[in-house]
């Protein structure tokens, strides 16, 4: 299968796409779309901590001048 479009082939618009599958495809696509959005949303936060909240708190000592 060609990833890449001919030069001959005319722009589709997503809907006309969407209008052109069967029913069956569409109730699949959204599923996946759902459960797609689902893991994203329960997923555990997986960004790194923020060096801040790693760093030990210090106190600067105040020296006497």
């Amino acid at each position: 299968m060609d990833a890449h479009p001919l030069p001959t082939d005319q722009p589709v618009s997503p809907a006309q796409v969407w209008a052109r599958l069967t029913t069956d495809v569409q109730t699949r696509a959204i599923r996946l779309m759902a459960q797609l959005a689902l893991n994203l949303v329960a997923a555990p936060d997986e960004r790194p901590p923020k060096e801040s909240e790693h760093a030990p708190l210090t106190r600067r000592s105040q020296t006497p001048a």
